[in-house]
């Protein structure tokens, strides 16, 4: 068949009626400034809550804004978020954070300060508590939005989520009906996606899907080839029934993939989850049992090692709704069994048993019809720590039903990790780096007020401040006398400041355009008794500002969207800043298929966002999209 003839069938409308079960592309309409207020939100309070009433730092990332921006992955998706930073290290590892800390991978520390869940499934690894991208996928259409917390969340949902949480939460298989192709292509990068999603019954559905990417290299600066070529292939599927007063769902997925290295053989990885849950919604109490289980397998890689990881997860949790009182409370179990393959990066002992137990409890006390108050505790128990006290106190103001006004104060920690306690690196056969078997948790303490608003029907806005106080933080130490090995320490404190607003603004009936600003400052120092090796900058190389400009345009059956970024100076190690345009224009054919041009990084055939070693040269990357749907 050619492929004109293939494009005549696409493009030409259906004989037969609609499907009442299909997903068609025009349903994508703009949402209004009213209705994105009005976007449900879990991450908060770990109940719904219209994102207007929501008392913290949070951007909704929604699934219409993830399709017309056309991103393949994740952390692609995330900076569409004005309170996330991203930085792209290699053609597949990417290290982000929100109001600082976003990893200096120079010095071996991650991104270790935020946790990001899918579908509640948490998915940070427990061996250095930073995000490893690369494994880590969602099919983009099946979306249902992407939370973004910048801010403590620890109270709610337990260590690691000491600056911000990120909650991927997935539709519905009831949503996600019918067949739809989706297919990328372009110089750098490819993708192709097919999911299909039928009935169960009179009260279930499901969907199932299959999910190829492919990507490029990067280049070192005078244009070598990085050699860093990323490929996966991910399966999935998830069923849902709902009942009288109960919803079930189970979910789970597949993926193998592999990463090319510079003059070394590529090395491979994969991944497999399954999650189950049921809810029951009663007329006052809700209720939700929720576990999960996942197995990772990592090759070592140049720089890495080889490990195997298996998580299992049980969580209960239940809402009631009394007079004045909306409390929830919840009781949580984890366990970690780990093996790795010690080369000279090792882990002694090379295997464990960590377990995590958690018990949490939040109140949002009705003061008076306009002011609440949310208080709530979490006491977590870890292999390394005896129980931790992670406190939250909120209290909001709404003078009126389109402003919010709220403050906050709260304290996190990040736990420590067989990384901070058991690592052994060797150098030349000499051990050069130890872990500390007293590594303490990084302590913060957390101040923030903000603000939310929609003004007028064409405006609406949102605002924060933070100061933050940090205790505890890591530290590279020399070995009393000996010298060798350096040691993890807890020796460096200090404090963070800084804002964030963004907007949206109705130009006129066709055009939208949602500016952002992310404002940081960090004064941290080195406590007594620190050998000051390398220097705080250690504890994260982040931006002191960030600019974000976001316009979309409709024309008829034509989009035009495009996302404007400004990246200041990384300090240490140095970084020039940047400006970059990611851009998408696209042609609506007919309620089933779609056509769009795209394109990444488009001002600078290259640019750098880390520093070398860990930083290569990022590459303009110009792609065609076919989406099709029935």
């Amino acid at each position: 068949m050619s492929s004109l003839s293939l494009f005549a069938i696409l493009a030409a409308e259906p004989a037969r009626a609609v499907p009442e079960a299909a997903d068609p592309i025009d349903a994508l309409s703009r949402m209004s400034l009213e209705d994105l207020a009005k976007v449900e939100v879990t991450s908060v309070s770990k109940s719904a809550q219209s994102l207007a009433t929501a008392p913290a730092s949070i951007y909704v990332i929604t699934r219409e804004e993830i399709l017309r921006a056309g991103v393949l992955s994740i952390p692609e998706a995330l900076r569409l978020a004005p309170n996330m930073q991203v930085t792209q290290l290699t053609s597949s590892a990417y290290q982000n954070g929100a109001r600082g800390f976003a990893g200096a991978p120079d010095v071996q520390n991650f991104s270790n300060k935020i946790l990001i869940l899918i579908d509640g499934r948490s998915v940070y690894s427990p061996l250095f508590s930073g995000i490893e991208y690369d494994m880590q996928d969602v099919m983009m259409n099946d979306i249902e939005r992407i939370e973004v917390i910048s801010g403590p969340g620890a109270t709610l949902w337990g260590a690691n989520a000491m600056n911000g949480v990120i909650n991927i939460i997935t539709r519905n298989a009831h949503d996600s009906q019918g067949l739809l192709l989706r297919a990328d292509a372009g110089p750098e990068e490819q993708g192709l996606g097919l999911r299909y999603g039928g009935k169960l019954g009179s009260d279930g559905a499901f969907r199932a899907y299959a999910k190829w990417f492919d990507r490029g290299e990067t280049e070192f600066e005078d244009g070598t080839g990085a050699e860093d070529h990323w490929s996966r292939l991910q399966l999935g599927f998830r069923g849902d029934l709902a009942r009288d007063r109960n919803s079930f769902t189970l979910q789970g997925d597949y993926q193998d993939g592999s990463l090319s290295q510079f003059n070394a053989a590529d090395f491979g990885f994969s991944t497999a989850n399954l999650i189950g849950r049921w809810e029951h919604a009663g007329e006052r109490v809700q209720t939700r049992v929720q576990t999960f289980l996942d197995r990772v397998h990592r090759d070592a890689g140049l720089t890495g090692i080889e490990y195997d990881i298996d998580t299992y997860d049980i969580e209960f949790q239940q809402s009631l709704a009394l007079e004045k009182h909306k409390l929830v409370w919840g009781v949580g179990r984890r366990y970690y069994e780990y093996e790795t393959v010690n080369t000279a990066l090792a882990f002694v002992p090379d295997n464990r048993t960590l377990e995590l137990t958690n018990v949490f409890v939040q109140d949002v006390i009705e003061l008076s019809r306009e002011v609440h108050l949310t208080a709530g505790v979490k006491f977590e128990d870890n292999s390394y720590t005896d129980w931790e006290v992670l406190p939250d106190l909120r209290l909001s103001w709404t003078p009126n039903a389109s402003t919010l006004l709220w403050l906050a104060a709260s304290k996190a920690i990040r736990a420590p990790t067989p990384f901070d306690t058991d690592v052994q690196e060797f150098v030349g056969g000499q051990l050069f780096v130890a872990g500390n078997p007293d590594f303490k948790p990084e302590k913060v303490t957390a101040y923030e007020l903000g603000v939310r608003a929609q003004p007028d029907a064409v405006l609406s806005f949102s605002a924060s401040a933070f100061y933050n106080e940090y205790d505890d933080l890591r530290s590279i130490e020399l070995t009393p006398v000996t010298v060798f090995p350096l040691i993890w320490g807890n020796l460096i404190e200090g404090s963070s400041y800084g804002f964030e607003v963004w907007a949206n603004l109705q130009v006129n009936s066709w055009w939208r355009l949602s500016p952002g600003f992310r404002s940081l400052h960090k004064r941290l120092e080195f406590s007594e008794g620190s050998s000051e090796l390398v220097g705080v900058a250690q504890s994260g190389n982040d931006p002191s500002s960030r600019y974000l400009l976001k316009s979309s345009m409709d024309f008829g059956r034509v989009s035009v969207d495009a996302l404007v970024r400004k990246i200041s100076r990384l300090p240490q190690p140095a970084v020039d800043d940047y400006t970059e345009v990611n851009a998408r224009v696209a042609w609506q054919v007919n309620d089933r298929l779609e056509l769009a041009v795209k394109g990444f990084n488009l001002l600078n055939e290259t640019h750098r966002e880390y520093a070398a070693p860990q930083g290569f040269e990022v590459r303009r990357n110009v792609m065609a999209e076919l989406r099709y749907s029935y």
